[in-house]
């Protein structure tokens, strides 16, 4: 490795840690040694970088530019290591996938079944999290590519739309038949709803549109997990707006009844798969992305750049 590469590394580790003192840990280096580092790189470029303060280091309007160039060049100099680990032993280096916890429970499963039909030797792992929190992991290189449930807009980004997943009203099974049918938005008004917890995207998707149209239901159990808010649904304990993908097993199972909305037809979740532009793909990871084309697209092949 050149030693400017191995200074930029050192610069990347930093400001992703936040301190001297945590990249030095990260890195299992002395904390005089990342400093050394980090001067070296400063005296190689003729500009300060950090401004170190009590609370950790920030970058400096130059330190900043320098940083996203220096992330690209860290990256470019993995993917080099990584075509040649390809090419020594296909296959090894993995797949690595961001999701939110939905699309891994209900969305990808398949397409992971097929690809491991196809490269039983290969590593498969899926990093879960917000569609927030999956684009910044892709901007970070840390994804080889990811699925979102939010519309995406950014210059260093490819986006595919994929299908869109309609929400449905989950409630328990009528007793008897027909008891229970709130089938419009506005019948939701005082109902008993049970939630995603705030922040999460689908949350917000659901109270932007809800208080667009005046409706105000009592949500009285917000939960980080769909399984757990689909429990309670079957229980009586109240009803959820969820995506059709992850109710349509209970449904067609009767634990789960699920009813579109009358007057919001257009109800859902467009799901899209995502790409950093300039990152190195291998064949495993291009061989990925077409699988979930084959088996997840429903309508025309749509590819943006963000911008």
């Amino acid at each position: 490795m050149s030693a400017v590469l191995r200074l930029l590394e050192t610069f990347c580790a930093v400001v992703e840690a936040g301190s001297l003192n945590r990249a030095a840990e990260a890195l299992h280096l002395s904390q005089p040694a990342v400093t050394k580092q980090i001067r070296a790189l400063e005296a190689e470029l003729g500009v300060t970088l950090l401004v170190r303060g009590p609370q950790g280091v920030t970058l400096t309007p130059v330190g900043r530019r320098i940083h996203a160039l220096a992330r690209r060049a860290v990256a470019a100099a993995e993917a080099c290591r990584r075509a040649a680990r390809e090419w020594q032993d296909p296959g090894s280096t993995g797949v690595v996938v961001g999701a939110g916890l939905t699309l891994t429970l209900f969305t990808l499963p398949p397409v992971i079944a097929a690809f491991r039909r196809q490269f039983p030797g290969t590593r498969v792992e899926v990093r879960t999290g917000t569609s927030q929190e999956t684009l910044a992991r892709l901007l970070a290189y840390e994804v080889d590519l990811a699925f979102v449930t939010s519309p995406v807009s950014h210059p260093e980004v490819r986006t595919q739309v994929l299908f869109t997943d309609p929400l449905v009203l989950a409630a328990a099974p009528p007793a008897p038949a027909g008891e229970v049918r709130p089938v419009r938005v506005r019948d939701l008004q005082g109902r008993t709803l049970i939630s995603f917890r705030r922040g999460s995207g689908l949350r917000q998707y659901l109270d932007q549109v809800l208080e667009a149209r005046g409706v105000r239901p009592e949500v009285v159990m917000e939960f980080d997990s769909i399984e757990a808010i689909k429990t309670m649904v079957a229980l009586g304990l109240g009803v959820a707006l969820l995506p059709w993908s992850a109710v349509r097993a209970d449904a067609e199972a009767g634990r789960i009844a699920a009813y579109p909305l009358a007057d919001w037809p257009d109800a859902g979740r467009q799901i899209s798969m995502i790409w950093r532009r300039d990152a190195y793909r291998p064949p495993t990871v291009r061989a990925f992305q077409a699988l979930a084309r084959q088996l997840l697209r429903q309508e025309p092949e749509s590819e943006r750049t963000g911008g």
